[in-house]
């Protein structure tokens, strides 16, 4: 009686793991030693080679090791070159917080298409092949130097923290409506400094009536007239003693100038109030404010001029219900500084504000990629 083979007898059982080596291998945790101290400068020597090595050593073996993951749960996209965006084939999840439609096709960008890689949620082909995460860097950033590794960094480090991350879209804000108070003043502001009337307000049906209601009182105030005041003309006899008056015996001591009155000690006013226990404490507490001197308004250096900011990204949070064919006003704009650039000064601050939509989230990233970011209120 002949024997039949298995299919799984064909092959080597050293190509299956068990299902213990399954679980192990998927949630596998690679702890990496730390390193001390971050190295500024090449110095060459016998530790910081040693250091070198065992980092070297270190990253070998957290890429060595097997991973198991599931090859459906990922999406398929191809990257265009000519258009710089991946083109998504099958879908798979969710992906209403990525890409965008265009003739009936799905597009993502350069940072999507990174980000969903790098998460496991992405498979990304480029002429038929396979890319992997390090030719993905190359292929999606490019060789040479430019924005899009500090944008990308600055995209995936707040999807990670939990906001949606949209590119910026300018949108139209509607004017509030005018009310009489807003009439009023514009009205006053042209009379008295000059200042044009805006359009809006100048096309609302109260701005009419306050001009009106304005001029009859200026009209009633200049046109005014006393009537029926009658003004007594009666003849009043002052009498002055024309005799001299002693001088008084003791001489009081008081000084003779102001000054001197009000400041005994001979000190001048602000040094006689900078002894009061109430200036003391003044003092204390002032000294814990950081004060930061602005720029006034009319500086046109060099340096404000060529430093242009634009609001590059949109953010939303999960809970607000967030849809992308309608999104709802982002929580923050965020700007994106160029590298070992200044953060903003008041007046370039200000320029942007017809711009925004939110609060400003300024955000930067040193030469050692640590992302510093700093939020703007501006009313």
């Amino acid at each position: 009686m002949e024997k039949k083979t298995t299919f799984l007898e064909i092959i080597p059982k050293s190509n299956y793991l068990s299902a213990e080596e399954l679980i192990a291998h998927r949630h596998f945790e690679f702890e990496t030693p730390s390193g001390g101290l971050k190295r500024t400068q090449i110095e060459g020597s016998a530790a910081e080679l040693e250091e070198l090595r065992r980092a070297q050593d270190c990253l070998r073996a957290q890429l060595s090791v097997p991973r198991i993951e599931r090859l459906g749960g990922r999406a398929l996209a191809t990257w265009d070159e000519k258009q710089q965006v991946a083109q998504v084939m099958r879908k798979d999840g969710k992906f209403e917080n990525f890409g965008y439609c265009d003739q009936g096709k799905l597009y993502l960008e350069y940072y999507e298409a990174l980000f969903l890689l790098e998460v496991g949620r992405l498979q990304l082909e480029y002429y038929g092949c396979v890319v992997s995460i390090e030719q993905a860097y190359v292929l999606l950033l490019g060789e040479l130097e430019s924005e899009k590794y500090e944008h990308y960094l600055i995209y995936s480090a707040l999807s990670r923290a939990g906001y949606i991350v949209v590119r910026h879209q300018r949108t139209q804000i509607a004017p509030p409506a005018v009310t009489s108070e807003d009439c009023i003043w514009s009205f006053l502001k042209a009379k008295v400094g000059n200042q044009p009337v805006p359009d809006h307000i100048r096309e609302s049906p109260h701005y009419a009536l306050i001009e009106k209601r304005m001029e009859d009182f200026k009209e009633l105030i200049v046109g005014q007239k006393t009537k029926g005041s009658t003004v007594s003309e009666e003849t009043i006899d002052f009498e002055f003693d024309t005799r001299k008056r002693k001088a008084p015996e003791e001489p009081t001591n008081e000084p003779g100038t102001k000054r001197g009155k009000l400041c005994p000690t001979g000190q001048s006013l602000v040094n006689q109030r900078k002894t009061q226990p109430s200036y003391a404490r003044f003092a204390e507490l002032f000294q814990k404010f950081d004060i930061v001197q602005l720029r006034s308004k009319d500086c046109t250096t060099e340096e404000s001029m060529n430093c242009p900011l634009k609001i590059t990204f949109d953010l939303h949070l999960h809970n607000e219900g967030f849809k992308k064919s309608s999104p709802k006003a982002p929580v923050f704009n965020v700007i994106i500084l160029a590298p070992r650039s200044a953060f903003p000064n008041h007046d370039q601050i200000s320029k942007i504000q017809s711009l925004r939509t939110a609060p400003l989230l300024v955000v930067s990233v040193s030469e050692s990629k640590q992302i510093q970011a700093f939020l703007y209120y501006i009313s």
